[in-house]
Formats: C-alpha cells, sequence, structure tokens
C-alpha cells in the first residue's frame, strides 16, 4: 500500500453565516434531503465517487462497521440533487465531540462541478450543522482534497485553527 504526505488543516465556524446561500438560478432543480439509514451501497457510490481521486479512505470499511458510522443517531447525511441526478452530499456527526457538531464528509460529484453548487450546499451543510446549536461546527480538509477545498471553507466562514502533517493510505483499487 502507498502512503501519501498530506497537510490537514483543522477549522472552525461559531455562529452560521447570514442568509442561506441559494442554488445557481441557471434553470434546473435543485433540492437537499435527508437521507435516514442510507443504504450502504448508495453511500459507497457517493463516498467513491468524490473520494476516490482525493484518497478518502476513512469509510472504506466492512458491513458492519460502516453501517455503525453512517447510521449512528449523532450522524445526518443529506443528499443534493439536481434534476433528479444525486449532485452532491454531506455528513455531519454531533457525536464526536461535547457541544460541537463536525462536517465529516462534504462533497460534489464530479459532474456537477464547476456551476455553482459547492457555496450553496455547503450553505445548507453550515445551516444543518447549527441545527442542534452547537458551540462549534468543524470541518478538516487536507492537500489531498479538492484545491477550491480550503478556499471555499474560509469564505464560507470556517477559520483555520490548526494544522498538522499526516500520512495516509493511497486509495488504491
Amino acid at each position: 500500500m502507498r502512503i501519501l504526505k498530506t497537510t490537514v488543516t483543522y477549522l472552525a465556524m461559531h455562529q452560521p453565516p447570514g442568509a442561506p446561500v441559494p442554488p445557481p438560478a441557471n434553470g434546473r432543480a435543485y433540492t437537499v434531503l435527508k437521507a435516514t439509514r442510507m443504504p450502504l451501497s448508495y453511500y459507497r457510490y457517493l463516498y467513491h465517487a468524490v473520494g476516490r481521486e482525493h484518497h478518502w479512505t476513512s469509510r472504506l470499511l466492512p458491513d458492519a462497521a460502516l453501517a455503525r458510522e453512517i447510521h449512528a443517531p449523532s450522524v445526518r447525511l443529506r443528499v443534493l440533487y439536481c434534476d433528479g441526478s444525486p449532485a452532491g452530499w454531506f455528513e455531519l456527526d454531533a457525536g464526536r465531540a461535547p457541544r460541537e457538531t463536525r462536517l465529516v464528509h462534504f462533497a460534489v460529484m464530479p459532474g456537477f462541478r464547476g456551476i455553482g453548487l459547492a457555496r450553496h450546499l455547503l450553505s445548507e451543510a453550515i445551516v444543518a450543522g447549527f441545527e442542534e446549536q452547537p458551540a462549534a461546527l468543524t470541518v478538516e480538509t487536507n492537500t489531498l482534497d479538492h484545491p477550491a477545498a480550503l478556499p471555499l471553507y474560509r469564505k464560507m466562514g470556517f477559520r483555520p485553527v490548526s494544522t498538522r502533517d499526516v500520512s495516509t493510505p493511497a486509495y488504491d483499487d
């Protein structure tokens, strides 16, 4: 297994910014739906569609372990659909630290990038992340993620708290 070096940036937001960002006005229909008890196969489809190119490996788990992670009572999943097709998704976890909600995964599907969806979807994730009124909404990104990820998080109001260098396994087929 190949090991890759990356720098992880930990960011936090302590109150949501102003009004949510609307979806792009391009004549397409967008909706964000809560996904309860998402089938593992659908989660894996979403995860692999984005995570493969960025070496996401934390959810490459056997069925029972993955189900424990994504079906935990503290985890909330939402999927953005564009004209009926999955265009992005996010995963929140309010159970990892007291009074903190973590944006565990945030992704725009490859075929829907570059049309303004990331700001809208991240805005939806921020609103959802503050639903239970945590003291902080946090997220981590690393240098293997999409190059626009860190600038987007900052633009939307997250502030860097710390960085660390880590080694991560490469996503090998």
